[in-house]
């Protein structure tokens, strides 16, 4: 009995020591996403937060060191701020991530989400990481809360038919089986695009498919360059009732469970 104790003793400190080493866990982390850099701040752990994309707004007026641009990151730059979590999304080259990993780094990679309901399953799993689960839960279940009362609130005589442009040259639109279109689903709307496989679409079939609503992403002088090209077609609906808007890109584009909410709502006001 007196042999077995200090064994007991010793898996004890053990113990200890691993759950003083977990909560003290990702103290220096990278992001290579946009949008995980907006749920890195949501989560209030926007001082952990070392390095990030160029592409990261939110982060800026805190002038975060920047180690990447949208799809590349720079090895180097990622090493010498010593981070203990690296978090990406499966656009980042696998290659990078591999390298990362080979250095020891914690690695974890958020696949681009193809539905709200992906983006608040995300969200919770890094809230998981960072030990704000409970705060993690309670945003998205005010979020939820925020988007199920505005699909509520459309009760349509007629489903509106929704065109999202999210590119120029070729001309691209929110296709099904995305979270953007999801935006479409909880407006109790109808997508355009519905049966398309490829985001590619031409003038001529925007036109014959007559939507009620157009929404352009923010693409600089070239959104408002289309917002005026749609507005001369004045055979289809958008156009007749000035329904041709632009929207910011960094709110639309960005799957993050509270810019989801946030771009819903701008959406359901244009619609009414």
């Amino acid at each position: 009995m007196l042999r077995s104790q200090p064994i007991i003793l010793f898996c004890f400190i053990s113990i200890i020591t691993i759950s003083s080493v977990n909560a003290q866990q990702y103290q220096r982390i990278v992001s290579l996403s946009p949008s995980l850099t907006m749920n890195v701040y949501y989560l209030g752990v926007q001082d952990k937060l070392v390095g990030c994309t160029s592409y990261c707004e939110i982060a800026k007026p805190d002038n975060k060191p920047i180690i990447a641009s949208a799809v590349k990151a720079s090895i180097e730059k990622v090493l010498s701020l010593k981070p203990d979590l690296v978090i990406a999304t499966s656009i980042v080259k696998s290659e990078t991530l591999e390298m990362l990993r080979k250095f020891g780094i914690q690695t974890e990679v958020f696949p681009t989400p193809k539905s709200f309901d992906e983006i608040c399953s995300q969200f919770l799993r890094l809230g998981e990481l960072l030990e704000k689960q409970e705060l993690a839960d309670s945003l998205i279940n005010s979020t939820k809360t925020k988007v199920l009362d505005i699909q509520d609130q459309c009760n349509w005589s007629q489903a509106p038919k929704l065109f999202i442009q999210i590119g120029a040259k070729p001309l691209y639109t929110v296709i099904p089986n995305t979270f953007m279109d999801d935006y479409i689903h909880f407006l109790n709307g109808e997508n355009i695009a519905f049966g398309l496989t490829k985001g590619t679409i031409t003038r001529e079939a925007v036109i014959a498919r007559n939507p009620d609503i157009i929404l352009i992403v923010t693409m600089g002088i070239i959104g408002n360059e289309e917002k005026n090209n749609w507005e001369d077609f004045e055979e289809i609906s958008a156009s007749q009732n000035d329904k041709v808007f632009i929207i910011d890109s960094n709110m639309a584009c960005t799957p993050t469970p509270l810019s989801f909410a946030q771009t819903l709502d701008t959406i359901f006001e244009l619609l009414k």
